[in-house]
């Protein structure tokens, strides 16, 4: 079987939903969003790992919120 290697928007993204998942609850929306907002302006060599944490971050607050309106 091949290894499959991700991207580092894809480790990223994986790694933001695993590490702020638990922790999600304990920030704003808001404070997420902003941090969100920072990492996606990160230049350089780890500009697509910050995006990738950016979305993973995002993606969080909105099913918290989908979560929440049920």
């Amino acid at each position: 079987m091949a290894k499959r290697y991700a991207s580092d928007f894809e480790r990223g993204y994986d790694y933001a939903r695993r590490r702020y998942g638990e922790l999600a609850g304990g920030f704003s929306p808001q404070a997420l969003l902003d941090l969100a907002a920072v990492l996606r302006r990160v230049a350089g060599g780890d500009a697509e790992l910050a995006r990738g944490i950016a979305a993973g971050i995002s993606e969080l607050v909105r099913a918290n919120k989908a979560g929440g309106q049920k």
